[in-house]
């Protein structure tokens, strides 16, 4: 039965428009990929943390997708930039805030997703691909950090009832992970492509 629901996903996301590849991933490797983005995470020059893979660890399943120029753009951005909460925080997250891995945080900064645009406040471009909001910051002794947050994935967040699943959530993994992961799964290492991270729990 799991076999047979694992195949119709598998069929489901290879039938996307810019999906590449897709492959299963066991848990063995899945561990070896999170103590590769810790890793990264220790060595980047930036302050680094990808809480999007320690949830989609804690997932039943998971696939890594390998996707070309054609795939949609990201349901959010895919990198922030965040100070830790401080206390003075809004109970829920909204406009400025980020919920990610049971925590809050303040947006200082966040990837340019052109369905976000225009921007309501004073905004700095670094480059076209990020942009700061400078009034955000609540004093510069509060930690801040960039953060890669788990995202959701439509496609299948749309079929959830239908697939049997709950609990989709995906992620981009850094650079050095990525190329463990093509490694891991034999993907193509072609630098045009890009791989994801999916997974799910059965309902």
């Amino acid at each position: 039965m799991r076999g047979e629901r694992l195949q119709t996903i598998e069929s489901l996301l290879r039938g996307l428009r810019g999906i590449v590849d897709v492959r299963l991933i066991d848990p063995s490797a899945l561990y070896a990929l999170l103590q590769e983005e810790a890793r990264c995470e220790r060595l980047s020059f930036l302050p680094l943390r990808n809480l999007g893979l320690q949830e989609v660890k804690e997932r039943a399943e998971v696939f890594a997708l390998l996707k070309d120029g054609r795939f949609r753009p990201p349901p959010a951005p895919t990198v922030y930039l965040v100070e830790e909460a401080s206390g003075r925080e809004p109970a829920q997250g909204g406009m400025g805030w980020l919920e990610a891995g049971g925590r809050l945080f303040r947006i200082l900064g966040e990837e340019v997703l052109e369905s976000r645009k225009p921007y309501r406040e004073k905004t700095l471009f670094l480059a076209d691909s990020f942009v700061l909001f400078p009034e955000r910051r609540a004093s510069p002794r509060t930690p801040s950090y960039f953060l890669m947050p788990p995202l959701g994935f439509p496609e299948l967040e749309e079929r959830q009832e239908e697939l049997g699943i709950r609990r989709v959530a995906s992620i981009s993994p850094s650079a050095l992970t990525d190329v463990r992961l093509r490694e891991a799964c034999s993907f193509s290492p072609e630098g045009a492509l890009a791989t994801i991270l999916l997974g799910f729990d059965w309902a």
